[in-house]
Parts: C-alpha cells; structure tokens; sequence
C-alpha cells in the first residue's frame, strides 16, 4: 500500500508547522530583545528613539544589500514600479512597521511594559472582530476560547495577580490601542505586497522607509554610544537576529497561518521575555505567572482542534475510499 495514503495533506500540514516555527521564533528573539534593551537602556545612555533610528536603519541597509546581491536589483526594485504597490509599501513601513515599534515604547513611557504588553495582546479580539465583520459572521466557539485564554493568561503572566500595576493614565491607553491596532496592520497589510514581491523587498525597504523617518525625529549620528565589544555585540544582535531575522521570519510565517492564529502566537514574546528575566536577571514569578504561561501555551493547540479534525476526517474518507 502507497505511504503517501497515510499522510494527509502533507505539504499543507508542513506549510502550517513551519509557519508555526517561524513565528514563534521569531517571538522568541524579540522576547530576548526586549531584555537586551532593558540591558541598555538601564547601563548606557542610550534612548529609546536612538535604537529606533539605528536598528531600523541598519537593517534595512544590511537587508538591502542582501537582497541586491542575491536576487538583482529588479528584484529589490521592482516593488516601486507600481505606483499601487509604492503606496501600500509605504503605508506599511510607517503604520504598521514603524508604527509598531513607536506605539509600544511610547505606552511604555506613559506606563511600564507590563501595561503595553497587555494592551498590545488586545489586537486578537481586533482582529477577531474585524474579520467577523469582514465575513458578516459571528465568531467560532474556540476563537472565542483562545482570545479569553491568550488575554488572561497574558495578565496573569506579566502580573502574577498583581493588579494594582495597571493604573493606567489616559495618554497610555490611547497609545496602547494604537499598538494594538498597529499590530493587526502589521498582520493584514503585507498580505498582497508579499505574495507579489516576497517577503526580503517587503522587510527591507519598509526597515528602510521607517529607518529614514526615525532618522528625521533621532539622527543615528547624534547621541551615538561609546563603543566597546559588550556595546557591539548587544547592538549586533538588536539589528540582526532580533530586527532583521525576527521581522523575515514573522513575515514568512503571514501567508503560512490564519491571521487570528498568528496574533495568538505572537504571546510567545511575553513568554519568551519572562523565562530569559528568570533564568538571567534574577526574576521570579509565582504560581499565577506560572498559570498565565499554561494558558498561554494551550491556545496554540486549542487553535489546532479543528483544523486537525478536518485533516482526520479527509484522511479516514481517503482511507475508505481506497481500500
């Protein structure tokens, strides 16, 4: 008997597992990042809208270079041929791109991170409720599961019952749903632009286009950081792995994976950022942080209950109807 008749949808099921893979990874360095820059801007004078500047900057000139070498430059060129798609690129770079990155250390400001972080976790039930407006149709039953669970758990996570820590003023809340909003955009838009132009010219022109507005607000020359090989490498790693590699991989996993699925994942950062507090910088959490990380994690499978029945029934009628 054919052993292909034993998996069911194989490059469907492998698409799906390494969408999975990519955007976890990817929320695990930024999760990492976030430490690095908690690092620099507790022990060096660097700002917050400095690092903007520089990480978007360089990695858009690394990621540009990058992609000229190996894929030509009609390849790097060929998304602002179109006056269609030079409008969607920059719309992308500034709202969700840059608009990510501003949205979340500027609630931070008028907050703590614990606060963003939360605020941030809302674009599920935005994103939940724009696409049941979009299809005029009510949301499923384990949707609406994994938002309750992915949003508690987040809260519980990042303030181990705590709650007192979400005093929050009026400017951060107005900043945090910005985030969140930033956040779906940076979900929904690319959509087109990458299935057009792959995702290398997508992520290193809109590094590009955000770098160069960053730099008219934070020139990357003003303020610059005494440089020493701690300094190097940790900015090494904040425009590489934790921006270049990061964004590639988020965005190699949009066309992989429901929307709704994605936004879920993206609880890995919180995650990923508390285990690294814990296991490096002396942080604790107790057992309501360790429940928050439970419920967490179970949305990722929750979400899987029913595209695996559906794969289980394809498979048993296949099954049947060749024996």
């Amino acid at each position: 008997m054919n052993d292909k008749l034993y998996d069911p949808q194989p490059s469907a099921m492998k698409a799906r597992n390494r969408g999975y893979l990519l955007s976890i990874g990817s929320q695990i360095l930024w999760g990492t990042a976030g430490n690095v820059a908690q690092y620099l801007f507790t022990n060096t004078h660097i700002t917050v809208n400095w690092i903007i500047s520089f990480r978007m900057m360089i990695a858009g000139l690394i990621l540009l270079a990058f992609t000229s070498l190996t894929h030509g430059f009609h390849y790097t060129f060929a998304i602002w041929h179109g006056f269609k798609s030079s409008i969607s690129l920059l719309a992308f770079s500034i709202l969700a791109m840059l608009g990510i990155q501003l949205t979340y250390f500027m609630t931070i400001k008028y907050s703590n991170a614990a606060t963003a972080t939360i605020l941030q976790f809302t674009s599920p039930v935005i994103l939940i409720t724009y696409v049941a407006l979009k299809r005029k149709k009510m949301p499923s039953i384990v949707e609406g599961w994994t938002v309750a669970f992915a949003v508690v758990g987040t809260i519980l996570l990042i303030t181990q019952g705590d709650f007192s820590t979400l005093s929050v003023p009026l400017p951060a809340i107005v900043w945090g749903i910005l985030l969140a909003v930033s956040d779906c955009l940076y979900i929904l838009m690319p959509l087109k632009l990458l299935h057009n132009y792959g995702t290398l010219p997508v992520v290193a022109w809109s590094f590009f286009v955000g770098g160069l507005i960053m730099n008219c607000i934070q020139p990357i020359w003003v303020g610059f950081p005494p440089i020493n090989w701690t300094t190097f490498w940790i900015l090494f790693f904040m425009v590489v792995p934790a921006t270049a590699f990061a964004y590639l991989m988020e965005l190699q996993s949009i066309p992989l994976l429901p929307p709704v699925t994605i936004s879920l994942l993206q609880s890995g950062e919180p995650i990923s950022a508390t285990l690294i507090a814990v296991l490096f910088m002396g942080v604790s959490f107790n057992w309501i942080g360790t429940l928050g990380i439970i419920l967490v994690i179970s949305t990722v499978f929750i979400q899987s209950i029913p595209y695996r029945k559906k794969q289980s029934f394809k498979y048993h009628k296949r099954i049947h109807f060749k024996l």
